[in-house]
């Protein structure tokens, strides 16, 4: 991973972040270190509970790499979550590339790195009630958590192009986290839901074992890492640095075996320009959250 420096970014306010709940002494400040804490800013694409165990190995890594206290923190959904990045909330950003790339564009955040592998897109139906065809849902709802996210916004252009447009010939419904997702597949209203493969291993293994999924529609880009805007050179240069080490530490095999995640590497231009064509979209879906 290049160790690519950041260039001057738009200055903003920074609002409170919400750190996650669950295990007060996993983010407790270590007292040897007198530098402030870096908000480690965790886009909130599964419960907190479960971010919570997956980044405690990224976090600890972070904070003996850096040495200075790190607090993993997120947001109570994506449209307050990017509200915060863009607001400057976090010096160090993992979040969809959609998402990424607005922040980009919009308040001067950098991309610098982007997870890999890419994250697949499934469509998943309750077992006793299996999809053949997209037409199954004309008329009736397709579940998914957030609107905003890549794997949702992929999915209208997927339906589209199949013949449902969505919002017209099906409704979107939106669950507030993933086992509420799977909730919407036991009635008869919703035959099929939207998610990506970490929502989909979130659910319990109880009520996964109730649900098939029926065919993966896409596979699009991972989560974009960022700096804040406006993060002095030397600081933006210690983090990058810090990150590019990280794949190869004991603590990422941790941390890839919690999520799924295999690596982590520079972000090119051709993997910001892949999500271009719902940066509008994005953009809308945001206002009206």
């Amino acid at each position: 991973m290049t160790n690519h420096l950041t260039r001057r970014a738009v200055g903003a306010a920074a609002l409170l972040a919400v750190p996650l709940l669950g295990a007060p002494a996993l983010l407790a400040r270590p007292a040897r270190a007198q530098a402030s804490p870096l908000q480690f800013g965790v886009m909130p694409n599964v419960s907190p509970r479960v971010l919570l165990t997956q980044y405690q190995p990224f976090r600890a890594f972070l904070e003996q790499d850096l040495a200075r206290p790190v607090e993993v923190v997120t947001a109570p959904g994506l449209a307050p979550f990017h509200e915060r990045t863009v607001a400057g909330a976090y010096g160090l950003v993992v979040t969809a590339a959609n998402l990424g790339r607005v922040a980009q564009k919009d308040a001067g955040l950098q991309p610098f790195a982007i997870y890999e592998p890419r994250i697949p897109g499934l469509l998943v139906t309750h077992r006793d009630r299996p999809v053949t065809d997209i037409g199954a849902i004309h008329g009736r709802q397709v579940a998914m958590t957030n609107p905003q996210s890549l794997v949702a916004l992929k999915f209208v252009h997927w339906a589209r192009a199949a013949g449902i447009r969505i919002g017209q010939d099906a409704t979107a419904v939106h669950a507030r986290n993933e086992d509420s997702l799977a909730q919407l597949l036991t009635g008869p209203d919703t035959p099929l839901a939207v998610m990506s493969r970490g929502e989909f291993n979130a659910i319990g293994p109880a009520v996964r074992e109730t649900l098939v999924v029926w065919q993966q529609f896409a596979a699009v880009p991972a989560f974009l890492m960022l700096l804040g805007p406006g993060t002095p050179p030397e600081e933006a240069r210690r983090i990058t640095t810090c990150i590019s080490r990280f794949p190869a530490s004991p603590a990422a095999r941790q941390f890839f075996e919690l999520t799924g995640f295999r690596g982590i590497r520079a972000v090119t231009d051709a993997d910001l320009a892949e999500v271009d064509d719902v940066v509008d979209e994005t953009r809308t879906l945001l206002r009206g959250a």
